[in-house]
Parts: structure tokens; C-alpha cells; sequence
């Protein structure tokens, strides 16, 4: 199945649940404000084609910015990107008409951090709900660090751990290239991800010297969700939820970070059924 002369992205179980989750919660987020002079808008970083295909079954399957359009009470603003030409091409020629969604092509750190965020301003009563699921290590953390600095957003951010595993966190440090250090550096806004990620082996090695230790994805988890608290500002940050491929491996973890603790009882209850 093609459309506009491409395939549309094939995605597996875990990002069926993925969508499943996030759709609840823009549910339970717009009926929140349903009684308030609040605006609400949807923002999708990497917004895709707005359709997929399961692996399992082959068939079509809503992504995001349509499920999005299809949240009651709704939205009164989207904004979808992707870098794909062809993915916004597809979203224009399906809901470029509405004047309540603005598409963009191109990269999502510069467009969120100087078009789409700004337009947010917790003083004029507007908030919004961000999903940002990059494929890898794509997003840099100046992003995440304005949505927060902003205390309009709600973010639900793929803290994608195999990537980070497979390109720039390795048993031996000294190992890994350039571009995967560099990329986890623009991801996490620093390198403190690096005493995040090693730790002393409490075996001392050759000389009396004390080797450094990969860390498991837990710490590693459990260090950013401190930093996009301290760090980035946002007042909550949920447990996040380990997304598995077939194989029982975590892919990635799946955090919301909210402005309010109201945040914390929808979505645990959310994660609780998954």
C-alpha cells in the first residue's frame, strides 16, 4: 500500500500501543480544559505520513496526527512536521484544506524551537500537547528544555535506549565514534549523560586503577527523567513506560513530562493497563 508514490512506514506492536497511549491521553487532556477559556494545540514533531502499516497484519493504521484530529472534546490547533517531503505532502493533500493545521517540512528542532514553541505563551491562557518520537537520536535538548522552560507543555517524548545503546553507549567508551558521542551530547544537552551512563567498577583493574562500568538502561532512564525535572523545568515527570519489539527487548521508554501534577493520575492510570 502506497501513497502520494511512497510506502507508508511499517511499525510494530509496541508503537501500536504507542499511539494507543498517547490518543487516551489527548482525550483526557482537551476534556481537562473543556470548561476554561484555555487553547489547546497539538504538536507533532515527527509527525510521519499520518498513516502506517502494521507489521503483523499488513493493514492500515491511524498514526498520530489523524488520531489527533480525532481527539473529542478537540483541539483548537495542530501542528504537524516531518522532514520527509513526500510524509507532508500526504498530510496536505488529507487536511491541508483546515485552517486549524499548519504543516511543515524540514527539520523539527529548528522549526519547533523557532516556529511552533513561541506561538505557546502560558500568559495568553494557550497550552499544548508535543509528541516528539524521534526514530533515534534526532532531537536535541534544547527542544525539550524550552517546552518545559515554557510550563504550557505537555511532552511525550521516545527516549529511544537502543539507539542510544547501538551508536554512542558502549562497554568500552573509548570505542565509540565521534558522531555517536556528538549525537547523545545534542540529545541530552551535555555530557553528564557520560556519568549517567558509566559508573566505577568497584574492581580495581590493572595498577590499582578502577575501570568504568556500562551502566543499565534503568540508571541511564532514571537520570534524564531527574534532568527534564531539575534541568528542563517541567514539575512532573511519570515513570516512564519500556516499550518492547517481539523479541522482549526494550526499544525505548515512553516518558510524559507535564507542567501539573494533574498529569500524574491520567497517565498512570493510562500506563497501569500496558
Amino acid at each position: 500500500m502506497t501513497g502520494a508514490h511512497f510506502k507508508f512506514d511499517e511499525i510494530g506492536y509496541w508503537s501500536e500501543l504507542k499511539l494507543e497511549i498517547i490518543g487516551k491521553y489527548g482525550s483526557a487532556y482537551t476534556t481537562a480544559f473543556k470548561n476554561t477559556n484555555l487553547k489547546k494545540y497539538y504538536i507533532d514533531g515527527f509527525s510521519g505520513a499520518g498513516v502506517h502499516l502494521s507489521k503483523q497484519t499488513g493493514t492500515q493504521i491511524e498514526g498520530s496526527p489523524a488520531r489527533a484530529l480525532k481527539v473529542s472534546p478537540p483541539f483548537d490547533g495542530f501542528y504537524f512536521i516531518d522532514v520527509d517531503a513526500k510524509k507532508t505532502a500526504f498530510l496536505r493533500s488529507k487536511w491541508g484544506s483546515r485552517s486549524d493545521v499548519h504543516i511543515y517540512t524540514g527539520d523539527c528542532n529548528d522549526i519547533l524551537r523557532k516556529e511552533v514553541l513561541p506561538k505557546i505563551k502560558f500568559e495568553r491562557y494557550e497550552r499544548a500537547l508535543c509528541l516528539l518520537d524521534p526514530y533515534g537520536l534526532q532531537l536535541d535538548w534544547e527542544v525539550m528544555l524550552q517546552a518545559g522552560q515554557s510550563r504550557a507543555v505537555d511532552m511525550f517524548l521516545n527516549f529511544p535506549v537502543m539507539d542510544m545503546n547501538r551508536n554512542a553507549i558502549w562497554k568500552k567508551p573509548d570505542k565509540v565514534p565521534q558522531g555517536g558521542v556528538e549525537r547523545m551530547t545534542k540529545f541530552w544537552g551535555d555530557e553528564s549523560w557520560k556519568q549517567a551512563a558509566y559508573a566505577k567498577s568497584p574492581q580495581a583493574g590493572l595498577f590499582g586503577a578502577s575501570e568504568m562500568v556500562k551502566q543499565g538502561n534503568e540508571e541511564i532512564v532514571a537520570a534524564f527523567r531527574k534532568r527534564l525535572k531539575k534541568v528542563a523545568g517541567f514539575g512532573f515527570v511519570a515513570e516512564p513506560l519500556p516499550m518492547r519489539n517481539s523479541t522482549n527487548a526494550v526499544v525505548y521508554y515512553l516518558f510524559l513530562a507535564s507542567p501539573k501534577s494533574v498529569a500524574e493520575k491520567i497517565i498512570n492510570g493510562i500506563f497501569s493497563k500496558y
